[in-house]
């Protein structure tokens, strides 16, 4: 009898030490992202970045958002500085070299347009204002071969734009419209939109080391859709225009 009790118990105790790589398997995969990058510091990147960080409240991970130069996000990303981006559009990943995970679904759209001074053309020769760090604003400017200026912020750029440096640039709409709704251009010389450019989602990325807490996540995002409101779409119509 005392034999058969102690089997049992080695026996238990077997099984024990054996759960125990799984458990810590398992707590290992539940990670928690600690610090995500943040490129730009425009009211749809700040509105983005709060509303995250009560996403991630709610799924008990705190998060740091990290404020970033715009070229600055992807290396930041590939040398582990960071565990995330806050979004992207899915052509910024071809930038990466470290193993990343996407959003499921996309955390809101956006549209983007090459923007204009009134009686302004696509064929002229002055140059195009874009934001360094923006990957398909780049790549338009290049596969176009147009000429460019770079900006580092929004308002640097529309600095630019108002003493004349440049007379196009390209921008997310509904934060255009919102500048003109409050007087940053001059009067008489408020851009238009000359052509649509790059429309699309924007997603949120992370390691790929992440992939279980990415999961959660995108099943948050398809239940509560926090983000909603901070579509191109959305932002435009609540200005009235």
């Amino acid at each position: 009898m005392i034999k058969t009790k102690a089997f049992l118990i080695y026996a238990l105790s077997s099984i024990y030490m054996l759960t125990l790589p799984s458990i810590a398997f398992s707590q290992q995969k539940e990670a928690c992202p600690a610090r995500v990058g943040m490129i730009g510091n425009d009211k749809l990147s700040n509105d983005a970045a709060q509303i995250m960080k009560e996403v991630y409240d709610a799924l008990d991970c705190p998060v740091e958002i990290v404020k970033l130069p715009r070229k600055r996000g992807f290396v930041a990303f590939n040398t582990g500085e960071i565990d995330g981006e806050l979004f992207r559009f899915p052509i910024g990943a071809n930038n990466y070299n470290r193993p990343y995970v996407r959003s499921d679904i996309p955390l809101f759209e956006i549209s983007n347009s090459l923007w204009a001074a009134p009686g302004s053309e696509i064929s002229s020769t002055h140059p195009i204002g874009y934001m360094i760090g923006i990957v398909w604003q780049q790549n338009y400017l290049r596969i176009n071969d147009l000429p460019k200026s770079g900006h580092l912020d929004i308002g640097d750029l529309i600095l630019h734009y108002n003493n004349g440096t440049i007379d196009r640039f390209l921008a997310e709409d509904s934060m255009i419209k919102q500048a003109i709704n409050e007087g940053a251009f001059k009067d008489g010389n408020e851009p238009i939109p000359l052509t649509s450019s790059m429309s699309g989602p924007l997603y949120h990325f992370l390691g790929r080391e992440f992939t279980p807490f990415m999961y959660r996540l995108s099943d948050y995002l398809r239940e509560h859709d926090p983000f909603s409101e901070l579509s191109s779409e959305k932002r435009i119509a609540a200005q009235g225009s």
